[in-house]
């Protein structure tokens, strides 16, 4: 009869001893890869000068390696310390979150901070609106959002970042991915337009001609499959690139300026600001906004009641499935 269980190596490990000062390490050695002095180092960790110098040289003797140098104020992290330094930061949002986890989570009395990487389209429309409905719904809950680059969002995990809400083309492989919202892609133009102040649809032509406005982190990457709106995109007479989606409508007021982007953030703008949608020429896929969770914050209570709050809130959305 076969029998299943654990490999000797396996139970070996299982039962092997605990180095507890290895484990009491862990907090100086993630300071000290990532902060600039190891003063800084010790006050991020509320050590002494000579408490950090001492653990320095207890990991220093650990790793058989440097680790890091301070010459004429600079530091610099040998090769070995420049591979900890996100294996730490990394054990570490792991070590702290089983440490805080919790298996109850009630909104009216408990207390917590989630911090929350967004476009700050994403944030200026949905995280601020989300945040104001749950002020009487959980008033101990603090939401700290931080910025999200698309194109690198890795970086905001090293960052302590809890959740991320972005394009689903930009989301991590292998992070769960929880739909948010859907989102298509529109043009925006003041209501005294010159020329498509009374209109709802811009034509090739008009396109062509038209002056343009974009954003530094404008994501029009749903249209790599489409030639044809690529090629339109491209040859957009671009006069004015702005820092963020949220700067568009005030340079769009007054002129006869056209800006290409989501849908879901100009219908926002045109309720509050006097801008109007109008359809883009070209085919215009839907693509979702998602949600994910950093992987050891995956089974955290209070992070998915609050992901169900945004999905609930984003149903009253125009265009939105309930």
């Amino acid at each position: 009869m076969v029998k299943f269980g654990p490999s000797r190596a396996e139970r070996t490990d299982i039962h092997a001893p605990i180095h507890r000062l290895n484990l009491n390490l862990l907090y100086p050695l993630d300071a000290i890869l990532h902060a600039p002095t190891l003063t800084e180092a010790g006050r991020r960790v509320r050590l002494s000068q000579s408490a950090m110098s001492h653990a320095l040289r207890r990991l220093r003797e650990h790793f058989a390696d440097d680790l890091i140098t301070y010459l004429n104020g600079e530091t610099q992290l040998t090769p070995l310390g420049l591979a900890l330094r996100d294996e730490a930061r990394r054990v570490m949002r792991e070590v702290n979150g089983t440490f805080n986890f919790s298996l109850v989570f009630d909104p009216l009395t408990s207390s917590g901070t989630i911090t929350v990487a967004a476009p700050d389209a994403i944030e200026q429309i949905l995280l601020g609106t989300v945040q104001r409905l749950l002020v009487d719904a959980a008033p101990k809950l603090t939401v700290s959002v931080i910025p999200l680059d698309a194109s690198d969002p890795r970086r905001v995990l090293d960052q302590g970042a809890d959740l991320l809400v972005l394009p689903m083309d930009a989301a991590l492989p292998e992070l769960e991915q929880v739909p948010i919202i859907k989102d298509s892609v529109s043009c925006m133009i003041w209501t005294g337009h010159s020329r498509l102040g009374d209109q709802y649809e811009i034509d090739e032509d008009t396109y062509r001609a038209a002056r343009h406005v974009i954003a530094r982190d404008e994501r029009l990457s749903v249209f790599a499959s489409d030639p044809r709106a690529s090629e339109l995109l491209r040859a957009r007479q671009i006069v004015m690139r702005t820092t963020s989606q949220a700067a568009l409508p005030a340079i769009i007021i007054g002129s006869d300026l056209v800006a290409t982007g989501s849908v879901w953030l100009f219908q926002y703008y045109a309720s509050i600001l006097p801008v109007k949608v109008v359809g883009a020429p070209f085919v215009r896929p839907a693509t979702s906004i998602v949600a994910q969770c950093a992987a050891h914050k995956r089974r955290d209570p209070m992070l998915a009641w609050f992901v169900k709050q945004i999905k609930e809130y984003t149903r009253s959305a125009p265009g939105q499935r309930s």
